[in-house]
């Protein structure tokens, strides 16, 4: 297979003299390519091209300009001239042919003629001719074309190939480059070459490379195309290295020796004396550093514009400068847009927002004052809009492109302003004092340094630092901020001379050294300086600093003071040395201050000499003053001042002072010498620092020697007053010291108590250290008091006859790793756990175990405390009584996990085959049907199936209690139960509700108010009315008490649990009971009108329909609306609200929350009792009722009339005011009439209508629609359908049907007798009832208007009833809203049908 090698490669592009530009050289000469991307022509073989692109060398030589020489290692010779490179005969122009007819693949041309599909359509002298190129021009003379990349010559016969951006490829390294079209490749020796081809594969032998989508391979000497064609290998040639003169042109503006601005901008100063670039020429450089205008106008800082007689414009951001590294320059082809940067031929450059540049792809384009786009030549920038307009129209605007680097500049050298030795100011700007003595530089010539040391104000200006403005006569301006300087490394400067404040460290010339907190020192950036007492600040020579107003003040006025500044390291100057205040052999103070103990015991430096040590061990007082700890201030008989914090003192690594001696504690720690070793909280040791002090009770503060700890008002006391208490410190180590071994106090074989405390047993029953010996331990477990003294848990104190005292807190006990002490025995409470030795067993809740912290303790029943060994458990007060008296009781701690021990297995007890509770604890059921586990064995499970109660004893639900003859005890909690995983236990079976839900067995399925199901969790239970509560089989549901009661008495009811799904079941399908054609409710309920004349679902089967339309009752009760009851003759029970009906697609409309049969609440609110027993509307859903009668709380908070608040935890809120009901009008008993003419009429809220007699009818609804066939009516807004025989209404592609109703035929009464209705033979009716035979020949009066008379002629029913067997009514056609009130006497009779 072909291999192409460099050899070839350089044959083909060097030794045939053929350049890549199609330029040739004579045989024999080498072809190097000039920054314009043209070739010229050195005159040896394979020359070297030097780097000013005029001059070559021979091979194996190498170029230097600088001497005009090539050289190698063993001669040298002057370097040749380069000679122009000879074009080669241009490429002839195509002949244009004329255009075709159609056929298949053409391309139409405009005048619809046609040319071959890889031809293009130009315009001829008078007609379309076809070019020969997908994309050509017509040349001059009409006939022939060239290639789009060409131009035609002047005679028309050749194509000259345009000239092509001289770009190069720029290698990785930024310094090697190759011709264009060709790509960059890595070399063995780290170099780089050149592939010939462009966007080439660089092969991993580093020497060949393949064209574009192929694979190198190597071992074939050969490329593979992605259609796995063979193609030859190509070898590389060398990278070009760039001059560094070629990155760089001279046309920029220079700024210094060392920035410069772009061409046609302006160099202006930074807030920083640096420098940034104005995009504008000759500009106006704006006193914020920031901003320019152009030249001609003013600077308006305040307004942000640029200010000209004839108006202002928005002023410019400044742009940054960019950096010069030397030059001499050569022109390029691209379009140089200043020294370093240019963009491509036929593009422009417009200026950035940076003050840099960007590259319009147009020629001459129009550079848009958003500095991001440009408009083509001759357009004008619509900036708002983004396009480019001329009076022909508008265009989208174009986005400018990244310029490319070009390299290299030289710059004259400005003079820096030299501050001192070090540091120098940029020319033209003024050296400045900064708050630390070092120098910052204002940008302003011969400024005015303002006297905060951040600013400065121009020359002939004052500084006002209280406005922060440089003021003058005609005005003021903002002030400057000064800017860093620069270190100068060699300047011939004069020296100036430090001001040394000890012999480490200095302070700048013409600073003032003062002393810091730390008694350091720091240093004021004012010659003969006045030192503030907060040691932060100070003043100018002659004032006095006023500390409280942090001013300066003399008798001309106050000025701001000053902060100091670090002072600077002395590493050799022969100052005088000071003498250091050493504290002790380790630490020492700075000359002139003075030592203070530390809270910690150690040293700290008060930066005053002879000063006096407050007590708070944080701050210290001048000598002759007094510490006032309270005020925070020293305090003499002239007045006060602020007092001084301490500084941390230094360490003396060798000097000869005196050795202290620490005060040792114990074998391992000590107290510093002069302090007193007191004990902690854990046992252990903390240093008081005072010698010989009062170690206070806390374990945290201390006293001096002869005062007394005063615990509750933290303070030291004797006779001659209090003063604050000293907060102890931690102690030291002591490594390796001869000091006596204590012995701590074992507690059990692994742990154990400091020397001098007391083990106490802790809640969880391990151990806790008392901090006091032969201490008494407290019974709750936390803390203890001093011996002979006795633990009062209540008031949390130690009592002794003399007096009380706060009582001490217990500190964890330290792991013993190997001691001779007997090993204690833990108590095993079962073969899973234990409690340590010494405690009890308990049960808990859950059936597990605790321990109690006490040796054969009392177990409390509330699974939680327990008691000592003879004591009884008052669960209500949470105490632990004997005849003695009471105690707290104690909370038990967790058990131990064993691990192997040789513990009889206890055995659970099982549920049923999937639940078991531990071993001595019963099983019960809970209200969802399920087990829950009671913590004692046999128990009596309660009828709450919340809690259960020991065996032999009675469960008072109401009480929450279990009862016995001698007495009663709190209840207990039941326990979650446990899973069997395999068990062989019988399988228990659900009870079925209805295909979809089932309950657990030993339940009972009851109906909600929803219409579904829950659980009752006890078998063949009673489903009480409430829909919500059941009762035991055999009992009946007091409904109002909330109680189940027979004949032995009663007991709490039980609430209902949910349901559960069934996926798969054979159970049968219940069905809906439909209301009409549109509602209908949940099997085994009632659909009942309500107010609005729409449906009701009461939750009862064949239930009664209330007049309220909001309640129901039971079969054969009656409704009690002023009551609010269901009455029947052995009583009378709560009613029941209606619910929504289930619409086929609609959804429940929210209504209001019914009191009573008279109030109502507004939705989401909740009813309650008023003082006044009336009712109120709380507005707050399901609420807490308080019982002042009126306030509230949300639900599950509790209401605390104390506190007038609702508390639930630790969470206290506002509680609520309740609103009044609103009273549900009173049915009106004044029926009225409604006039069908002179003659006749019909009673209110019904319709006269025409029967087929020609007689009146009543229709009984108000407004009704009278059908035409005279039998029947509709209510108002419905249609008669008779075929259907019902009431049609279509309201938004919903179709409602309702039975139709009969016109009673009864004959209308007369509107001359008012008052009574005549029956006939002289018998009469009043208005109000209706006529009924009580036999053949006599009548009896029905009390309801329209009522239906029974065929036994001795009862009667409300119209749209039927009577029914029993005397009862049973509804017809449905209970109509309209006629609501017409009915209140047979409902409050409990529907039963009406005696004549």
């Amino acid at each position: 297979m072909l291999k192409v090698t460099l050899g070839l490669a350089l044959v083909t592009l060097v030794a045939c003299s053929q350049c890549p530009n199609n330029e040739v050289c004579e045989a024999g000469q080498t072809c190097c390519q000039d920054p314009t991307g043209e070739f010229s022509c050195c005159p040896f073989h394979h020359g070297e091209c030097c780097e000013d692109h005029l001059h070559c060398c021979p091979e194996d030589m190498l170029c230097s300009v600088m001497d005009s020489m090539c050289i190698n290692a063993t001669h040298t010779l002057l370097f040749v001239e380069r000679t122009p490179a000879k074009r080669t005969d241009l490429p002839k122009s195509f002949r244009m042919i004329p255009s075709l007819p159609a056929s298949e693949d053409d391309i139409t041309c405009p005048d619809g003629s046609f040319c071959p599909a890889e031809f293009s359509c130009l315009l001829m002298a008078s007609s379309y001719g076809c070019c020969p190129v997908a994309q050509g021009l017509v040349c001059s003379d009409g006939k022939h074309c060239c290639a789009k990349d060409h131009e035609c010559s002047a005679d028309s016969n050749s194509c000259v190939k345009l000239k092509e951006p001289a770009e190069a490829v720029l290698c990785g390294n930024g310094t090697s480059e190759c011709p264009v079209d060709t790509t960059c490749c890595g070399t063995e020796d780290g170099q780089w070459a050149c592939c010939p081809i462009p966007k080439a594969v660089c092969c991993d032998d580093k020497i060949h490379c393949c064209p574009e989508d192929s694979v190198c391979d190597v071992e074939g000497s050969k490329c593979m195309s992605s259609t796995n064609q063979e193609l030859p290998m190509w070898a590389k040639f060398p990278a070009r290295l760039r001059a560094e003169w070629e990155d760089h042109k001279s046309s920029d503006v220079p700024c210094n020796d060392t920035a410069a601005c772009p061409d046609e901008s302006t160099c202006c100063k930074t807030k920083e004396g640096g420098w940034d670039c104005c995009p504008l020429p000759e500009a106006v450089c704006c006193d914020d550093f920031i901003h320019c205008c152009p030249h001609g106008t003013t600077c308006n800082v305040a307004a942000g514009s640029c200010d000209e007689p004839s108006g202002s414009q928005p002023w410019f951001e400044k742009l940054p400068v960019k950096l010069i590294r030397s030059q001499n320059v050569a022109v390029t082809k691209d379009v140089p847009c200043d020294d370093t940067v240019a963009c491509p031929d036929g593009s422009t450059c417009c200026k950035t927002q940076e003050g840099g540049w960007a590259c319009c792809p147009l020629p001459e384009a129009v550079c848009c004052d958003d500095f991001i786009h440009c408009c083509p030549h001759g357009k004008t920038c619509n900036t708002a809009a983004g396009k480019c307009e001329d009076s022909s129209g508008s265009q989208p605007w174009f986005e400018k492109l990244p310029v490319k680097l070009i390299r290299s500049q030289n710059v004259a050298v400005t003079q820096d302003v030299p501050c001192n030795d070090t540091a120098a100011c940029p020319d033209g700007s003024t050296c400045c004092k900064t708050k630390e003595g070092g120098w910052d530089c204002c940008p302003l010539p011969e400024a005015v340094c303002c006297d905060d040391f951040i600013h400065c104000c121009p020359h002939g200006t004052t500084c006002n630092v209280a406005a922060g403005s440089c003021d003058e006569p005609s005005g003021s301006q903002p002030w400057f901020e000064k800017l860093p300087v620069k270190l100068i490394r060699s300047q011939n400067v004069a020296v100036t001379k430090d001001v040394p404040c000890d012999d480490t460290v200095a302070c700048p010339d013409g600073s003032t050294c003062c002393k810091t907190q730390e008694g350091g020192w720091a240093c004021c950036p004012l010659p003969e300086a006045v030192c503030c007492d907060d040691f932060i600040h100070c003043c100018p020579h002659g004032k006095t600093c006023n500390t409280a107003a942090g001013k300066c003040e003399d008798s001309s006025g106050s000025q701001p003071w000053f902060e100091k500044l670090p002072v600077k390291l002395i590493r050799s100057q022969n100052v005088a040395v000071t003498q250091d205040v050493p504290c002790n052999d380790t630490a020492a103070c700075p000359d002139g201050s003075t030592c203070c103990k530390t809270k910690e015991g150690g040293w700290d430096c008060c930066p005053l000499p002879e000063a006096v040590c407050c007590d708070d061990f944080i701050h210290c007082c001048p000598h002759g003053t007094t510490c006032n700890v309270a005020a925070g201030s020293c305090d003499e008989p002239s007045g006060s001042q602020p007092w001084f914090e301490k500084l941390p003192v230094k360490l003396i690594r060798s000097q000869n002072v005196a050795v202290t001696k620490d005060v040792p504690c114990d074998d391992t720690v000590a107290c510093p010498d002069g302090s007193t070793c007191c004990k902690t909280q854990e046992g252990g040791w903390a240093c008081c620092p005072l010698p010989e002090a009062v170690c206070c009770d806390d374990f945290i503060h201390c006293c001096p020697h002869g005062k007394t700890c005063n615990t509750a008002a933290g303070k030291c006391e004797d006779s001659s007053g209090s003063q604050p208490w000293f907060e102890k410190l931690p102690v030291k180590l002591i490594r390796s010291q001869n000091v006596a071994v204590t012995q701590d106090v074992p507690c059990n074989d692994t742990a154990a108590c400091p020397d001098g405390s007391t083990c106490c047993k802790t809640k969880e029953g391990g151990w806790d250290c008392c901090p006091l010996p032969e201490a008494v331990c407290c019974d709750d477990f936390i803390h203890c008091c001093p011996h002979g003294t006795t633990c009062n848990v209540a008031a949390g104190s130690c009592d002794e006859p003399s007096g009380s005292q706060p009582w001490f807190e217990k500190l964890p006990v330290k792991l013993i790793r190997s001691q001779n002490v007997a090993v204690t025995k833990d108590v095993p409470c079962d073969d899973t756990v234990a409690c340590p030795d010494g405690s009890t067993c308990c049960k808990t809740k859950e059936g597990g175990w605790a321990c109690c912290p006490l040796p054969e303790a009392v177990c409390c029943d509330d699974f939680i405390h327990c008691c000592p060994h003879g004591k009884k458990c008052n669960t209500a007060a949470g105490k632990c009584e004997d005849s003695s008296g009471s105690q707290p009781w104690f909370e038990k701690l967790p058990v131990k996990l064993i691990r192997s021990q040789n513990v009889a297995v206890t055995q659970d007890v099982t549920c049923d085959s999937t639940k078991s509770c531990p071993d001595g604890s019963t099983c019960c059921k809970n209200k969802e049907g399920g087990w829950g586990c009671c913590p004692l064995p046999e128990a009596v499970c309660c009828d709450d199936f919340i809690h259960c109660c020991p065996h032999g004893t009675t469960c008072n639900v109401a009480a929450g209690s279990c009862d016995e003859p001698s007495g009663s005890q709190p209840w207990f909690e039941k326990l979650p139960v446990k899973l069997i995983r395999s068990q062989n236990v019988a399988v228990t079976q659900d009870v079925p509700c209805n295909d979809t839900a089932a309950c657990p067995d030993g339940s009972t399925c009851c109906k909600t108010q929803e219409g579904g199901w829950a659980c009752c969790p006890l078998p063949e239970a009673v489903c009480c009315d409430d829909f919500i509560h059941c009762c035991p089989h055999g009992k009946k549901c007091n409904t109002a008490a909330g109680k189940c009661e027979d004949s032995s008495g009663s007991q709490p009811w039980f609430e209902k649990l949910p349901v559960k799904l069934i996926r798969s079941q054979n159970v049968a399908v219940t069905q809906d009971v439909t209301c009409d054609s549109t509602k209908s409710c949940p099997d085994g309920s009632t659909c009942c009108k309500n107010k609005e004349g729409g449906w009701g679902c009461c939750p009862l089967p064949e239930a009664v329909c209330c007049d309220d339309f909001i309640h129901c009752c039971p079969h054969d009760t009656t409704c009690n609306v002023a009551a609010g009851s269901c009455d029947e003759p052995s009583g009378s029970q709560p009613w029941f609200e209606k619910l929504p009906a289930l619409p086929r697609a609609g959804q429940r409309s929210p209504g209001n929350v019914n009191c009573d049969s008279n109030h109502i609440c507004p939705d989401s609110s909740t009813c309650c009792k008023n003082t006044d027993g009336d009712w109120g509307c709380c507005p707050l859903p399901e609420a807490v009722c308080c019982t002042d009668g009126e306030h509230c709380c949300p639900a599950n908070y509790k209401c605390d009339v104390t506190r007038v608040s609702c508390i639930r935890g630790d969470v206290v809120i506002p509680w609520y005011n309740k609103m009044s009901a609103q009273s549900t009008p009173a049915p009106s008993l004044d029926l009225g009439a409604v006039e069908c003419d002179e003659q006749m009429s019909c009673s209110a809220d019904s319709t006269c209508c025409h029967l087929s007699t020609g007689e009146w009818g009543c229709c009984p609804l108000p407004e009704a629609v009278c059908c035409p066939d005279q039998e029947h009516c509709c209510p108002k807004g419905y249609r008669c359908d008779l075929r259907r025989r019902s009431c049609i209404k279509t309201s938004w592609l919903h179709v409602e049907k309702v039975p139709l109703a009969h016109i009673d035929d009864q004959k209308p009464q007369s509107s001359v007798t008012e008052n009574d209705i005549q029956c006939g033979g002289g018998h009469n009716c009043k208005d109000s009832e209706t006529c009924c035979p009580t036999s053949k020949t006599t009548w009896g009066c029905c009390p309801s208007p329209k009522a239906v008379c029974c065929d036994d002629m001795k009862h009667c029913c409300p119209a749209g009833y039927k009577c029914g067997a029993g005397g009862t009514c049973t509804s017809a056609v449905g209970f109509d809203w309209n006629n609501w009130d017409n009915w209140r006497v047979f409902f409050s009779k409990n529907n039963r049908a009406i005696t004549l």
